[in-house]
């Protein structure tokens, strides 16, 4: 796993986002809680592992756009996206902070940063900050990430050595 996809394990994904970045948290009506809820259920997936609560959060054609790599389209291939993540590293600490979190009608987002630690399987933690902007869309009684962007707040890694 590269570092600066390391520094965007996230996303979150299920983290969901806005225009406004204040620093006070702009969340309000029973709509925007339940945005912040579903981002609840991303950290709690992704640092238990469990790829498929985090891909059942999204919808069937949603797109997550992970730093320094194309955008990854659809469920079944952002399933394999973490899959592949997650045997390269295991995500040891997550933490969101939302910025702005608004529902309107049937779209939502939620704005943020995040901090995380991942540890790789030769047993280095990397550490990490950085900001997201998810959009959600309703989906039967609740909210499915339709789009989710997030990159770190570091540079990214030096090119891997060519053998």
């Amino acid at each position: 796993m590269r570092i600066g996809s390391i520094s965007g394990f996230l996303l979150v994904a299920t983290i969901l986002a806005g225009p406004a970045m204040s620093q006070t948290p702009r969340t309000g009506g029973a709509g925007d809680q339940a945005i912040a809820g579903v981002a609840d259920a991303y950290v709690k997936a992704s640092l238990a592992g469990d790829v498929k609560a985090m891909v059942a959060l999204y919808t069937d054609d949603a797109i997550e756009m992970p730093p320094n790599q194309p955008a990854v389209r659809g469920r079944a291939a952002i399933e394999q996206y973490y899959v592949k993540e997650m045997a390269a590293a295991k995500l040891t600490a997550f933490a969101l902070t939302h910025l702005e979190t608004v529902a309107s009608g049937d779209i939502g987002y939620d704005v943020g940063t995040y901090t995380q630690t991942v540890t790789t399987k030769d047993g280095k933690a990397h550490a990490s900050t950085g900001k997201y902007t998810v959009i959600v869309k309703r989906s039967g009684a609740g909210w499915k990430v339709a789009y989710a962007i997030y990159n770190g707040d570091q540079p990214p890694p030096p090119p891997a050595p060519k053998s």
